[in-house]
């Protein structure tokens, strides 16, 4: 299985993109992860306005967190994150510095 924890900063991605990402990360997980994607969750989290800030300003960025099978190996963790990042981009329509993306391993407690 494989969990994605998703925080937008409020007016920055919209509600209605979320389908249409949900179907983008599901199509990377299952071409970059194989088999081991079968099962994919989605969370959303919204900050609200005045609550976020980068740099003393109203953040923009995007946190997209992620849960992967445990003994995923570099290569190919960095072409899932590398991948994901990019159809979060393409799809919210931000720039490369408005997302954090992470995957961690199921096993991994902190």
């Amino acid at each position: 299985m494989i969990s994605f924890e998703i925080y937008v900063q409020e007016g920055c991605a919209s509600a209605g993109i979320r389908p249409a990402v949900e179907i983008a990360l599901e199509a990377v997980c299952g071409d970059v992860l194989g088999p081991e994607a079968e099962h994919v969750e989605f969370a959303w989290t919204v900050i609200a306005k005045g609550f976020g800030f980068r740099g003393g300003l109203p953040s923009t960025t995007s946190l997209v967190r992620s849960r992967i099978p445990d003994g995923c190996d570099r290569v190919t963790r960095a072409r899932f994150l590398r991948s994901i990042g990019n159809e979060w981009c393409r799809l919210a329509a931000c720039a490369q510095d408005e997302v954090i993306v992470s995957a961690r391993d199921w096993s991994w407690a902190g």
